[in-house]
């Protein structure tokens, strides 16, 4: 599997400004309040910049939102899905027992992952193939979301020939495992 890759479709303009523009539009808050103390006060100068800011944040979020969406779909249709997995029987400690972000491709009864550890949707790496992949239903989340799990996400037991794997992802990752395995999720 030398050379080999998952290809996920590439994300769009507004998905690549999102993420990165964060930590300007946070710049621009702090120092627009400062700018606004002497006129308005402390916490008005404050309230007012991080408003400015908070509203800045969601319209990217509004403009990526479509983008995100047809990416995914796109996606979904060849078989691959932005997930997270890990192994829950190793040792709580272990590097194995964390979440790796990635993208995986599924088949009938197998599972290719490939993991991002940049996080910039172009995933790198060895490919982890799994085989003889079954559903076993739904996991009950953590009390506190691990970072690499994104908000939305579910988490799925998948039992495997390397044994219990632990994946989550979004609801459009559930229904082509659904499909895929021909197994229901729905159970917990």
């Amino acid at each position: 599997m030398a050379g080999e890759a998952l290809r996920p479709a590439p994300r769009g303009k507004w998905e690549k400004i999102l993420p990165r523009s964060l930590g300007l539009l946070v710049f621009l808050a702090t120092s627009t309040s400062s700018l606004l103390r002497e006129n308005f006060g402390l916490w008005e100068s404050t309230t007012m910049s991080f408003g400015a800011f908070g509203l800045g944040a969601l319209l990217l979020a509004r403009l990526a939102a479509p983008q995100r969406k047809e990416r995914l779909a796109q996606d979904a249709e060849r078989g691959i899905i932005e997930c997270a997995i890990r192994y829950p029987d190793s040792h709580p400690r272990s590097i194995r027992h964390r979440w790796l972000p990635g993208f995986a491709q599924v088949t009938p009864g197998a599972l290719k992952f490939q993991p991002d550890l940049v996080g910039e949707g172009d995933p790198a790496g060895t490919i982890r193939p799994f085989f003889d992949v079954s559903l076993k239903g739904r996991v009950e989340p953590p009390a506190k979301r691990p970072a690499e799990v994104k908000r939305g996400w579910h988490i799925l037991a998948l039992e495997t020939d390397e044994g219990l794997l632990h994946l989550a992802a979004g609801e459009t990752g559930l229904q082509l495992l659904e499909d895929r395995l021909g197994n229901s999720t729905n159970e917990k």
